[in-house]
């Protein structure tokens, strides 16, 4: 254990900040795209939305990158938590496109239902200090047990607003409950322990060794890869997929992704399980192939109840990556490297966000909804097969 766990410092603050703020990223990955049309912003401009949030995380993912060494971590969380609070004030007051988008754009808003975002980035940096020596995998395996099954709440909360007949009053109160939560975590970040590194130190990318700055670069690519898919399969585009294609409505999709997450957050402990056996990488491509290939057949399923199953089978699947990526990531990477590789590679990934938003946008402008599974999962399979072709001698 390290000196300043030791010391008292620990991951519950970590795991109550990532539980908190992805109970509201859950609830407006649904909610939003759901509002925007109650104002009657039609598919275009919800594309837009999607744009505006995937390029403010690859920002503020670049930010954590250069700024970390010079104003630390508790200060980067603590101002990102600062612009939560402004995002959610806009959004609770103003109905006019460019705000919302500007809002979008800073707030750090999750499309995923989860997150990616410049919090992850310096929170999946830290844990491993503030934990036992060799638990990194049942640490990530609890942080992210308690982070979906916050998304789940979230989402299951979404189907309040679709209840009360979608008035726009309903959804500007989670929009202030997503900038109350914004203050929550501040004051979190101001108490919590542990957060700053060593003074070794430097801006940038100076502190990864000739190694580990390749394995960046061939991370990020593959990264990107697997989020330039994901951007197809999000929640916030999934929510207007089953919407589109079988009418259901928010009371009815808060319901099915309230049980997808709780599926995917008993699925994440598990992955540190099945790692622990067969090792972090097989249990990353394995899981991710499968998933992948239940997400073809979700839109292959022709009726509401297959493609609701397809959707369970695939989250209890496709998220068993996550807690077995960042433990590797672990032991790719040195104490005074990890924040920054998970920030280069998040940013990476973020721009592959943004470059499949677009391309969701454009398919959503055309009509053509039903082919995003298709989009999502074939992506998805040629970023496994990739993943495990070039890191199988290295690793498990």
């Amino acid at each position: 254990m390290s000196a300043k766990a030791s010391a008292g410092a620990g991951p519950s603050p970590i795991y109550f900040a990532k539980g908190v703020r992805v109970f509201v990223s859950g609830l407006l990955s649904i909610t939003l795209p759901f509002y925007l049309k109650t104002l009657g912003y039609g598919l275009f401009f919800q594309g837009l939305a999607l744009v505006a949030i995937v390029a403010g995380t690859a920002l503020s993912n670049i930010v954590v990158t250069y700024l970390d060494a010079s104003v630390g971590r508790r200060r980067l969380l603590q101002s990102f938590s600062l612009l939560m609070i402004a995002a959610g004030a806009v959004l609770a007051v103003s109905t006019s496109a460019l705000p919302i988008l500007l809002a979008c754009f800073v707030g750090n808003i999750s499309s995923t239902g989860t997150e990616a975002g410049p919090f992850q980035s310096i929170e999946a940096g830290t844990l491993p200090d503030l934990a036992p020596s060799g638990a990194a995998v049942k640490v990530f395996g609890r942080y992210n047990l308690i982070g979906y099954s916050a998304a789940a709440l979230g989402q299951l909360t979404s189907a309040v607003p679709g209840a009360l007949g979608n008035v726009p009053a309903a959804f500007q109160a989670i929009f202030a409950g997503y900038g109350l939560v914004g203050a929550i975590l501040f004051m979190v970040y101001s108490r919590v322990r542990g957060l700053e590194a060593g003074p070794a130190r430097r801006p940038g990318l100076a502190n990864l060794g000739g190694q580990a700055k390749r394995d960046v670069m061939m991370l990020s690519g593959l990264f990107s890869i697997d989020a330039f898919g994901g951007v197809f399969v999000t929640t916030y585009l999934l929510s207007i997929w089953f919407n589109s294609t079988y009418g259901l409505q928010l009371e009815s999709l808060g319901a099915i992704f309230f049980v997808a997450s709780v599926v995917t957050a008993a699925s994440t402990y598990v992955a540190a399980l099945v790692a622990l056996r067969i090792g972090n990488l097989r249990t990353m491509v394995y899981t991710h192939l499968a998933s992948s290939a239940f997400l073809i057949l979700m839109g292959l399923a022709g009726s509401v109840l297959a493609a609701v199953s397809f959707l369970f089978l695939r989250q209890s699947l496709s998220q068993m990556d996550v807690p077995s990526r960042q433990a590797l990531m672990t032991e790719m990477f040195q104490q005074n490297e990890r924040v920054q590789a998970y920030a280069v590679t998040n940013t990476v990934r973020s721009a592959g966000s943004f470059f499949g938003g677009p391309a969701a946008a454009g398919i959503l402008a055309l009509g053509a909804i039903s082919a995003m599974p298709f989009a999502g999962g074939g992506t998805k399979i040629a970023y496994d097969l990739l993943t495990y072709a070039s890191y199988r001698k290295r690793y498990r």
